[in-house]
């Protein structure tokens, strides 16, 4: 493996995979309205990484660990478009509700939840997975365009406190964050050219990288509100359905230690060196830094104010208390972000018995293109076990595209 191979593909190991990470949020939540609970206890936790491109048997060798052959490389190389997109969510919450009147005339208790989270995903061009696989030798005489490259990655921590309607379970918390890392890129222009002999070496280069400056834990503070509104409404057979519209993690952030901001605006020419004299163990830019201004590439430090990693999601959920044994369910989820798509998800409910519910959803959109999911719930006195997964397929198939877990325990008490 030459350096440019080398050192390409940990680029894309850290910008794909590493910063791929792994909340339970969405296979639908039961709704059941609140006429005899005082208390409630609810832990969720899982994690969700999905490819619209790089197949599974590709990313475990990355993950695990294994020998990269030339048709596991080619598999996922023939899957990508001009634009593909990769990354995912990570999370655990713990929240406690207690359905108590604080107001005389006003149904409203309160809630206390805090959680960990972490959210991360990439827009990329096939060049880009193609120099960080195959290296540069493929492009020679070529120009590389990974124009487009779109990164971010963010995790946080949140403590919030708030009201919650009794009898309809509606809620809403004002939240305070730590955001603990970040990094953010956006390279609107990035072609590199080499001629046929690859001794030189054309840099067209027009963008903006963030990132911590430090190892401190606390990089910045951040205020965010959670919105969770449940409205019954008129549905078929002169039925009752439920649409939910939920709100996470909708705030800003101030970074108070300084990020280290790098700025690009730079076309330049590389002639009489080879691709990895300019980036490998020995490079142009190990012992002379200061090359960086002539080049056009400034850093600098400075306080940043960001927006929160939040999405919003609307549709119907499953009731309950329905005495039908089969519920639809669908809706929306956005993410205020270019790198995550709208995602689209539909499916049906089972009510198996009385204790146990299975469900079945198919979606699109997001980190990948298609996904099939699969949930099971059991109840049992007052103690509630969810067990999901948004992409099924990712456990059973090595050309899926991702892969889906999550739990959810809910303790009532009447």
């Amino acid at each position: 493996m030459d350096l440019l191979q080398k050192y390409g593909l940990l680029i894309v190991v850290n910008m794909l995979f590493v910063n791929v990470v792994l909340h339970s949020q969405l296979l639908p939540t039961g709704y059941k309205s609140n006429n005899d609970l005082s208390q409630e206890y609810i832990f969720d936790a899982g994690g969700d990484y999905c490819s619209s491109s790089i197949e599974n048997e590709l990313m475990s060798k990355f993950i695990t660990g294994g020998f990269i052959d030339q048709e596991v490389k080619d598999n996922s190389l023939n899957r990508h478009g001009a634009i593909n997109r990769i990354g995912g969510v990570f999370g655990a919450e713990l929240e406690y509700r207690n359905y108590k009147k604080l107001f005389a005339k006003r149904n409203w208790g309160f809630l206390i939840r805090g959680s960990y989270d972490v959210f991360g995903g990439m827009i990329y061009s096939k060049d880009l997975f193609g120099l960080g696989l195959y290296g540069n030798q493929m492009y020679m005489g070529e120009t590389m365009d990974l124009s487009g490259t779109n990164f971010t990655y963010t995790a946080y921590q949140k403590v919030g406190f708030g009201l919650i309607e009794s009898e309809s379970k509606s809620n809403v918390s004002f939240n305070i964050y730590n955001i603990s890392d970040r990094i953010s890129g956006n390279l609107e222009k990035f072609q590199i050219t080499q001629d046929e002999a690859g001794d030189e070496v054309n840099l067209v280069l027009n963008g903006r990288v963030e990132m911590k400056n430090n190892t401190s834990f606390s990089q910045g503070i951040g205020f965010g509100f959670d919105l969770d509104f449940y409205l019954p409404v008129a549905w078929l057979n002169k039925q009752r359905a439920y649409l939910r519209f939920q709100a996470k993690n909708v705030g800003f952030a101030y970074m108070y230690e300084k990020q280290k901001v790098y700025t690009f605006d730079t076309s330049f020419t590389f002639d009489g060196w080879s691709f990895d004299e300019i980036i490998g163990e020995n490079s142009l830019f190990q012992d002379s830094l200061s090359l960086l201004d002539t080049m056009g590439i400034y850093s600098k430090e400075e306080n940043r104010t960001v927006m929160l990693p939040g999405f919003i999601q609307i549709g119907k959920i499953v009731d309950e208390q329905s005495r039908s044994q089969f519920q639809s369910f669908f809706g929306l989820r956005l993410y205020p972000t270019l790198i995550y798509s709208p995602y689209i998800f539909a499916g049906f409910d089972y009510k198996a018995a009385k204790w146990i519910r299975i469900g079945l959803n198919a979606a699109y959109g997001g980190f990948g293109k298609f996904r099939a999911g699969l949930y099971t719930s059991y109840r049992f006195k007052n103690y509630t076990l969810g067990i999901a997964s948004e992409n099924i397929l990712g456990f059973f198939m090595k050309n899926g595209n991702g892969r889906s877990l999550f739990i959810k325990l809910r303790c009532a008490i009447p």
